[in-house]
């Protein structure tokens, strides 16, 4: 035995154990259902599409609150120095004098051209439009874990395809070796079998470094660090059916026109702005505002006499024959009104209508009614394309299953014609009739088309659950 030989089974084994242990430590073993819905947690855009909602949601509680009357308090405590007009006294006032002041105030729009209610209808529109804008990020990631869980699959299955080869030539080798010290055969057989087996023990590394690629995108997609086990839950109805019918575009296409978000979104965005251009056209009518407040004030000048007596007269003119004119003067006392006191005296109260009647305003109205009907026109354009963009997804959809489907059944045929090749070489081979060039051929004809049989039933299974994705069937295979 070489030592190249011992080499490559040692390096196998430590490959192999080093494979079972990473098995043997999972932590998480997940279904495709349960790796889109932790997809849909993790991801950071469906995390910004659900804020997305929440601030839609936010802007139409405002925009309903629009329509409601507006309620403001106010105080004020203040003090002047020089001459000025005390506004409760009407008196002038040169020394500093405290005044405080208090009310509220509300009003309410009675008519604003309809304004506030297509407002109301455009936001609405737009958080269904968010909202479904949500849905569609979650059928990408849907469709996206989808490939990656069953691309991973598929490559476990590679991989085992790989080790039962590796085990048939180890087998075989065996068998060779016995044959070699019996004399029976040359050992240039052996030789051959040896690097056949260094070839299997490549490819076995190969399709097992595959596997771990494929499982670092799945945690990739499902924001998993890198060094946690992660093994899948392979379905137990994982088979193809190539002989079931494959829908008409045209049928997936109406049913998917009613149900998938990307085009109830774009829908919401026309009635969005179809409302906004109602909106803006209701700038050109007058508007009515209902408007009242309630107040009054404190003024440190107020006084009021509390005691009065008489102190004599002065003269203050004369009559036309000569006779002069006294007016009696009183010593008064005085005392500021107090707070409580002027807060009654001083109660006010509004109430009022005011018309606003829109004459020329720079063109800000035609302005606001010409962005608007440009921002529809663009808003019916993005639904069309929307449905062409669905449309012709469909159609390539359906055109790649059924060709995945053709391939799928070609590889079958051409794997039941290698199974019987390589039985018989086995055959002729154990008997001595057939060299190891030969048997070598067959073997590895048979692992060829074992793995692309494998590619195309993923890539059948893949496709065919597109189709059925867009007819409204869910995406797993419980």
């Amino acid at each position: 035995m070489n030592r190249f030989y011992i080499y490559s089974v040692k390096k196998a084994l430590f490959i192999f154990a080093l494979f079972l242990t990473v098995q043997g430590f999972a932590q998480k073993s997940l279904t495709l259902r349960q790796c889109v819905e932790l997809a849909w947690a993790n991801n950071l855009q469906i995390k910004q599409a659900q804020l997305s909602v929440e601030s839609s949601e936010a802007s139409l509680q405002n925009t309903k609150a629009d329509v409601l009357p507006n309620l403001n308090g106010f105080a004020s405590h203040n003090y002047n120095w020089g001459q000025r007009i005390d506004p409760f006294t009407n008196q002038f006032a040169n020394t500093r004098v405290q005044s405080n002041s208090f009310g509220l105030s509300s009003s309410m729009d009675l008519f604003t051209g309809f304004q506030n209610q297509q407002n109301i209808k455009a936001q609405s529109a737009a958080l269904e439009s968010v909202v479904f804008n949500l849905e569609a990020q979650k059928n990408d990631i849907s469709l996206a874990v989808s490939s990656s869980f069953l691309s991973t699959l598929l490559a476990q299955e590679l991989a085992a395809i790989a080790e039962q080869q590796l085990q048939i030539t180890k087998q075989q080798l065996d068998r060779i070796k016995i044959l070699v010290d019996a004399g029976s055969i040359n050992i240039g057989n052996q030789y051959n079998l040896e690097a056949q087996l260094a070839q299997d023990e490549s490819n076995l590394i190969a399709r097992q470094n595959d596997y771990q690629l494929s499982i670092l995108g799945l945690k990739q997609l499902l924001l998993l660090p890198m060094d946690e086990q992660l093994t899948l839950v392979k379905p137990s109805t994982l088979e193809v059916e190539p002989s079931n019918q494959i829908e008409n575009s045209e049928v997936v296409y109406s049913y998917a026109e009613t149900s998938m978000p990307e085009i109830k979104s774009a829908e919401r965005s026309l009635v969005q702005w179809d409302s906004r251009l109602k909106s803006a056209k209701g700038g050109r009518y007058p508007s009515l505002t209902l408007s009242g407040s309630i107040g009054s004030g404190y003024s440190g000048l107020r006084t009021e006499v509390i005691a009065s007596s008489l102190t004599g007269s002065r003269e203050i003119g004369a009559t036309q024959s000569g006779e002069l004119v006294y007016t009696p003067t009183f010593d008064t006392e005085l005392q500021k009104v107090n707070f409580g006191t002027q807060l009654n005296d001083n109660f006010n109260q509004f109430i009022g209508l005011s018309l606003n009647v829109p004459i020329f305003n720079r063109g800000v109205v035609n302005n606001s009614v010409k962005q608007a009907k440009i921002n529809q026109d663009i808003a019916e354009l993005q639904l069309e394309q929307e449905k062409q963009n669905l449309r012709q997804t469909i159609e390539s959809a359906r055109a790649d299953a059924i060709a995945a489907r053709a391939l799928y059944v070609s590889n079958q045929k051409a794997v039941a014609s290698n199974e019987k090749a390589f039985e018989f070489a086995s055959a002729r081979f154990e008997a001595g009739a057939l060299n190891v060039l030969e048997f070598n051929t067959a073997k590895n004809n048979l692992q060829i088309s074992q793995t692309q049989l494998n590619r195309a039933k993923y890539d059948f299974i893949f496709k065919t659950k597109v189709l059925d994705f867009y007819m409204g069937k869910p995406l797993s295979f419980e």
